[in-house]
């Protein structure tokens, strides 16, 4: 923790964090959740949540007694993702593909050792993930999350795989770290990762990394579809090759090599 540095506001840490404590999974939360989560006592949470009341991000259902988020905490990053231009520079890629294939597209961004989705088109497969813009997904599972944590810099990458709560989702996930960091070895030098039924049984997904300006990863798009779709003539090989040449297209900056990552 930052608490040696002098510059460094832990009142507003504090209250950043807090507000990250409410989920999709836990849209409303008591004031002993939210104190119990921010390992605060209870008059302290209660002034933080009275604060950010007025403040206008968190509202109080007086009847259940619970707090939850309010529209305006999209003002906090809404913004952020649009100046990124990533849905305008990857949705035609992955329309194209979604109607070429009948696979569904998704793009994503890394926030702490998550990925977020950004956009999604979906396919009209039966086997498939009920997610949205905003879903939330284990970076270690998804082929979304190899994309992104393969081309960061080693020690960016260590300090997120030292983060990560492996637990096995199907029998197939990847469940330490040292098999994980494998992984990302081998997802960098192929250049795209897979995620073989690691997050949903019965679903496999590809990705490619996507760039920024400065040729650092910013996002990782990619396709999912029903295992027993991998036994179509050609389907992998060709969708391997479309989302290579989205990731050359939709980069703002060439990536740097595959193989550059030290083994």
């Amino acid at each position: 923790m930052p608490d040696t540095d002098r510059d460094f506001i832990n009142s507003l840490a504090k209250g950043l964090n807090l507000l990250m404590t409410f989920s999709k999974d836990r849209p409303r939360l008591t004031l002993s959740e939210v104190a119990r989560a921010n390992q605060m006592n209870l008059p302290t949470a209660r002034r933080y949540l009275h604060t950010l009341a007025k403040l206008g991000f968190v509202l109080k259902d007086e009847h259940t007694q619970t707090f939850q988020l309010t529209p305006k905490v999209l003002r906090l990053g809404s913004w952020v993702i649009e100046e990124m231009g990533l849905r305008s520079r990857l949705l035609p890629h992955m329309s194209a593909i979604t109607r070429a294939h009948d696979v569904t597209t998704h793009c994503a961004i890394l926030e702490g050792h998550e990925v977020v989705t950004v956009e999604r088109l979906r396919s009209s497969d039966v086997v498939n993930l009920d997610l949205t813009a905003g879903s939330r997904l284990p970076a270690y599972s998804t082929s979304l999350g190899k994309a992104i944590l393969a081309w960061l810099e080693p020690a960016e990458q260590e300090a997120i795989i030292a983060r990560l709560d492996f637990k096995p989702l199907t029998p197939r996930t990847i469940t330490d770290a040292q098999s994980f960091r494998r992984e990302l070895k081998r997802t960098r030098r192929r250049g795209y990762a897979v995620a073989d039924e690691e997050l949903t049984v019965g679903l496999k997904t590809l990705a490619v990394p996507v760039f920024d300006r400065q040729g650092k990863v910013e996002a990782s798009v990619g396709v999912s579809y029903p295992i027993i779709r991998a036994r179509e003539d050609g389907l992998e090989e060709t969708l391997v090759r479309r989302l290579l040449e989205l990731s050359r297209r939709a980069s703002a900056a060439p990536p740097p090599e595959s193989g550059a990552a030290a083994d």
